[in-house]
């Protein structure tokens, strides 16, 4: 073999030895219920599997990045959370508690790889401690690639397994919904997995690599957390379900799940302008990414991007101000994938103020955008 030949051999080995990369979190806003929607969970208990079929430097690294980006975007509610990290005899748990967003996200990234068998029988078991004396509305979320042992690694009847998740919600005194996520692509493991999630009638079941944006993370949270409010607790004479009744929406036909004002107005809540700026910091960029994803969700839905002001300025100024406000939030849309041509920009100064222009709060009301549909 002549050593160009020889060299490319090499190098072709080298790469099919190569590590994929590692798993990149998705870096997605906190998921907010839509019209006519809460969070209804009240207890949610996460089983994480660290054993020796998750290898510390690919499987289970990406199952940790994958479950940072889960946690980072849960809703706010009141329920209670525990976590199992399981693997072998070994095991790293916290007791079902009202826990905040960010220590969830610490407890998570202190996790250990426990190695040995994959005991995911003992850790549905587990769950049911934790769950006893509970009632409402309760999740078990199993993140797995589904290779189910015994705590040494010998084979064991997936039979147990499903026999454990039924002890669950038979034990459990109301609602419970058992959802996996496989990471990794054993065929023995989906079909275990796909067969637990099928335990409970509200289940789920998706590959991690399904998981890998913000819509379909929020999607699978929304599975997991979000439930319909009571009928009696709907708005009466809402057509677009907003939660502002049509005899006082003054912005009729908003997509389902888009924020809206006290008058029933599409805006980006959090997108409030410093004085005399155009600039967007993030709690505004992540108000503009719940816009974007709405978009996406409704890929015939065209909208205009209206910049407004606060009455204080010469007029003339403050028209020009809300312009460069409205192309910067449009700008920012594109940069999000939405297509441009579905986006107009317009500025109206400070002709349409939502808030009295008498005292600082109305005026930071003021310096705001909106979304209008456009036929």
């Amino acid at each position: 073999m002549s050593r160009p030949a020889l060299f490319l051999a090499l190098t072709a080995l080298l790469a099919g030895c190569a590590s994929p990369p590692p798993a990149q979190p998705i870096a997605a806003p906190a998921l907010t219920p839509g019209s006519g929607e809460a969070v209804t969970l009240d207890q949610l208990v996460l089983l994480i599997d660290s054993s020796a079929s998750m290898p510390e430097g690919g499987l289970y690294r990406d199952q940790k990045a994958l479950l940072d980006s889960v946690l980072r975007a849960i809703p706010d509610g009141d329920y209670e959370t525990a976590t199992i990290n399981f693997g072998g005899y070994a095991r790293e748990s916290t007791e079902l508690s009202a826990k905040s967003r960010q220590s969830l996200v610490s407890k998570a990234e202190s996790l250990s790889h426990l190695d040995e068998g994959t005991p995911i029988h003992k850790a549905l078991a587990e769950a049911a401690v934790q769950l006893e004396g509970r009632s409402g509305r309760a999740a078990v979320v199993l993140f797995s690639d589904g290779q189910l042992t015994d705590e040494v690694g010998r084979d064991v009847d997936p039979q147990v397994a499903l026999d454990a998740a039924a002890g669950i919600a038979e034990g459990y005194d109301g609602e419970l919904c058992l959802h996996t996520v496989q990471t990794g692509p054993s065929e023995s493991g989906a079909a275990l997995l796909q067969s637990l999630s099928r335990v409970t009638d509200c289940g789920s079941f998706r590959p991690a690599e399904r998981i890998d944006n913000v819509a379909s993370l929020h999607q699978f949270e929304r599975d997991v957390f979000i439930g319909a409010l009571p009928a009696v607790a709907a708005a009466p004479g809402d057509a677009d379900g907003d939660g502002v009744i049509d005899a006082r929406d003054a912005c009729p036909g908003t997509p389902r799940g888009a924020r809206v004002d006290k008058r029933g107005c599409w805006h980006a809540a959090n997108l409030l302008f410093p004085t005399d700026s155009a600039s967007i910091d993030d709690r505004g960029a992540r108000s503009l990414e719940e816009v974007a994803e709405i978009l996406r969700e409704n890929p015939d839905l065209r909208v205009r991007v209206d910049g407004h002001t606060d009455a204080r300025g010469a007029a003339n100024y403050n028209e020009t101000l809300s312009e460069r406000r409205a192309r910067a939030a449009r700008d920012y849309l594109v940069q999000q994938g939405i297509q441009s041509n579905r986006l107009e920009a317009r500025g109206f100064g400070e002709s349409r103020p939502a808030a009295p222009n008498d005292g600082p709060d109305g005026w930071r009301q003021n310096r705001r955008t909106e979304l209008t549909i456009l036929d």
